[in-house]
């Protein structure tokens, strides 16, 4: 559906001032205990998950059994002050060697809260935190060690202060102008690789984030008057006078996510298996049409050139954030700015970057969570990715007039630093003031259009189809995306990835 006929379309209106994800039915609910206990569910049960992914072509290639999984009791109290719960977690070392630890990110102590764990046992066993990395990183020692292809069970505790000004990385974990917003809230057990854990101070500039997938269960005691809007499937309510619990499951996914606010409206459609939904404040009911347009497009898009959307779901909802948008899976949050046509960016009205960003945090569905990377050490992997298939969202919605014309917006970023030859492949935090933005989201897609003119576009096309397909669920690399593209291609690549990514051959 392109968003010139936005208006022309027919959605389905509910206005949610008193529910969340589903409507409630007319008669009060009596009190009565969940349905669903997430820590009575075993560790091999996965019907809840199976509500909450399409299971087709990409758990085909990709052996899932392994993956950690959370279930997770959260509670949010009504004056927002506090968030914590309780959490179950089996973890399998995926490793090729043992473990004499695991850590855990607390991400909140970064981002302007004060998180803490308690109660920690490790099968069963008490066990000593150690907080490091400014409290952003917890090391619990294993006392036998965890041999490759064992397993443990980690049971804790945690509560967070919650911010009320924005801090950390674009100001994603907060309390602010009535929205409730929780990124990496939960304590979450971050990547080991080649490097070993995951578990440094990350910097301000980029995504912290760099987590295997995983499968969860998760169940929200929330203000009834609350809407709620997360990661997953809701698979279980139950409402009282004053209390909604709901609980969600989800994955395969990189991480969850939960944001509520009151008075939300949201509009919806049925594309194919998935329902898209768009929410945002009442006052903002025009531009929630256009987003959900966007997203729309988009997803028929992205399926269409890169393969299944995952989930039965997708949520694009207005938060307040310094940034233009933020990617979770199943759902993706956008600057409330980019609602209001009273608002502006640098002299532009704010809605005009609406429709790209949009595509941009969609395509994150399919680079940075099917396809997962380190978001700190290589994040032009997905951010740079992420642009360039907005130019082709922009392509096969419009023409090549309105792609060529998004494709400028690269070298306007780019010139930010009067086109500094810095290369893309950069960490993060070597980037100083606007270079990151320049670098990984100006020059980084014009690398792919120089990579599209050396392959070839139909060959470019396939690689990242294959890409795709081939990592799915895992972890790619530098090394790994050149790899994949000389295979399409039958030709060699080092100078042009040294050139631009920085890459030695």
């Amino acid at each position: 559906m392109k968003l010139s006929n936005v208006f022309a379309a027919l959605f389905t209106v509910i206005m949610l001032t008193s529910c969340g994800n589903a409507a409630l039915p007319q008669e009060t609910p009596t009190p009565t205990q969940s349905v669903i206990d997430p820590f009575e569910v075993s560790w091999d049960d996965r019907s809840f998950q199976e509500q909450a992914w399409h299971q087709g072509s990409y758990d085909a290639m990709n052996d899932l059994s392994a993956a950690t999984r959370y279930q997770m009791e959260i509670f949010i109290e009504d004056d927002f002050d506090t968030v914590g719960g309780r959490q179950r977690v089996f973890y399998t070392n995926n490793e090729r060697q043992a473990l004499e630890e695991i850590y855990l990110r607390l991400f909140p102590n970064l981002g302007g809260g004060q998180a803490q764990v308690s109660s920690v046992s490790i099968d069963g066993r008490p066990v000593e935190a150690a907080y490091e990395a400014q409290n952003s990183s917890v090391r619990l020692p294993l006392a036998d060690g965890l041999e490759p292809g064992d397993s443990l069970e980690l049971e804790l505790e945690f509560s967070s202060t919650v911010p009320r000004q924005m801090e950390g990385n674009y100001g994603l974990f907060g309390y602010f102008e009535g929205f409730l917003v929780l990124d990496t809230f939960y304590p979450m057990i971050p990547v080991y690789d080649d490097g070993g854990w995951h578990k440094v101070v990350t910097p301000p500039n980029g995504d912290p984030t760099y987590n295997d997938i995983s499968f969860y269960l998760v169940q929200v005691h929330a203000p009834v008057e609350l809407t709620l809007m997360a990661t997953g499937t809701e698979v279980d309510r139950v409402q009282t006078d004053d209390e909604q619990i709901v609980t969600y499951a989800s994955g395969p996914a990189r991480d969850f996510y939960l944001a509520a606010a009151e008075g939300l409206e949201m509009i919806q459609e049925q594309v194919g298996d998935t329902l898209v939904r768009s929410f945002a404040p009442a006052g903002f009911r025009e531009h929630a049409e256009l987003v959900l347009a966007a997203g729309v497009n988009a997803l028929e898009v992205f399926e269409e050139r890169f393969g299944a959307y995952p989930y039965p779901e997708m949520e694009l909802t207005g938060t307040p954030m310094r940034a233009l948008g933020i990617e979770y899976p199943g759902i993706m949050g956008f600057n409330l700015d980019l609602y209001d046509p009273e608002a502006s960016i640098g002299g532009v009205p704010a809605y005009i970057y609406l429709e790209s960003t949009v595509a941009h945090e969609v395509a994150h569905q399919w680079f940075y969570n099917i396809v997962g990377n380190n978001q700190v050490q290589q994040p032009w992997l997905d951010e740079a990715l992420a642009q360039y298939v907005t130019y082709l969202y922009y392509l096969d919605t419009y023409g090549a007039e309105a792609a060529s014309s998004y494709e400028q917006s690269w070298y306007d970023r780019w010139d930010r630093t009067n086109r500094a030859d810095l290369p893309i492949g950069l960490p993060a935090g070597e980037y100083q003031g606007a270079e990151y933005s320049a670098i990984v989201y100006g020059r980084g897609p014009i690398f792919i259009t120089e990579l599209a003119q050396q392959m070839g576009q139909e060959k470019l096309d396939a690689f990242l189809r294959q890409y795709v397909q081939q990592h799915a669920w895992g972890i790619a690399t530098e090394e790994s995306f050149e790899s994949a593209a000389e295979a399409v291609c039958g030709c060699e690549l080092d100078d042009l990835f040294a050139e631009w990514v920085g890459m030695e051959g």
